[in-house]
């Protein structure tokens, strides 16, 4: 079982061991697993499950500016997406914010979330 099936989202992102993860429910839509490919996450596979990790090498900022782009992305398209404390912080999440402001001011868009996948809610 995924953790993303365990806390009951649709994508749940943490770091472990010095990786960052992005791990995704059970039986995923191919739009959310590309829209982590297009974030900068490399997807993994084994013959049960289908996972995302940030590559190696990257900053501890760059990781931080990464995750949190990817969790804000996710959660404008309409995905349940959480993102563990230790790869958050304030001024980073005030630094995305800005960026996909200006970006979306500029008339980018945020890709859809497909209508054929429902997402369960964790309750908090």
């Amino acid at each position: 079982m995924s953790l993303a099936d365990e806390y009951g989202t649709d994508v749940e992102i943490y770091r472990r061991d010095g990786t960052v993860y992005a791990d995704t429910r059970t039986g995923a839509p191919e739009q959310l697993l590309t829209h982590l490919d297009d974030l900068g996450f490399i997807r993994k596979a084994s013959s049960i499950y289908t996972w995302h990790e940030l590559p190696e090498g990257l900053s501890h900022a760059e990781t931080h500016r990464r995750s949190l782009r990817a969790v804000l992305l996710l959660t404008a398209a309409g995905y349940d997406a959480n993102i563990s404390h230790n790869l958050y912080d304030k001024a980073t999440h005030s630094a995305v914010v800005a960026q996909l402001k200006s970006r979306t001011a500029q008339g980018a868009q945020v890709p859809p979330r497909a209508a054929s996948s429902p997402s369960s809610r964790r309750s908090r």
